[in-house]
């Protein structure tokens, strides 16, 4: 009897089969990646061009902060290059209790509390329409300025 060499066709087809779903599932994996990754710095720098303009709320007189609601959106364009929709909604209400407006504007509830104002900033991914990539809320008072 002669002694078998070699590898026959249909094991190298079925290596060949094996082979090709492990480099399709490395391939899948590399995509997966790049879709998170690509994901991950338009909600970051979202972010960050929402906390820029609430920094900026931060450092301006109470006074000078919008109050009556949906601003005008704005477009920026952030470090990556890519463009953002941003709106800034300002509305008054209160920490405890239900706002009225008032004159004067006042809160009713126990305790007692002063009217405040709300800041929302909403940034999208370049419309208005588009997919909500990131939100952020703060509250001002009259007596810290």
């Amino acid at each position: 009897m002669r002694a078998e060499e070699g590898m026959t066709l249909i094991e190298l087809l079925i290596a060949m089969v094996v082979m090709s779903i492990g480099i399709a599932a490395l391939v899948a994996g590399f995509s997966s990646g790049i879709l998170s990754i690509n994901r991950a710095r338009l909600t970051s720098t979202a972010g960050s061009l929402a906390d820029r303009q609430m920094e900026l709320y931060r450092q301006a007189p109470f006074t000078s902060l919008p109050t009556t609601g949906l601003q005008a959106a704005t477009t920026p364009t952030g470090p990556d290059g890519h463009t953002y929709w941003m709106q800034v909604d300002g509305a008054w209400t209160c920490a405890v209790g239900t706002y009225s407006a008032g004159p004067p504007a006042s809160c009713s509830g126990t305790p007692a509390s002063r009217p405040i104002k709300l800041m929302t900033i909403t940034v999208r991914d370049g419309s208005s329409t588009a997919k909500l990539l990131f939100s952020q809320s703060a509250t001002f008072d009259s007596s810290t300025g």
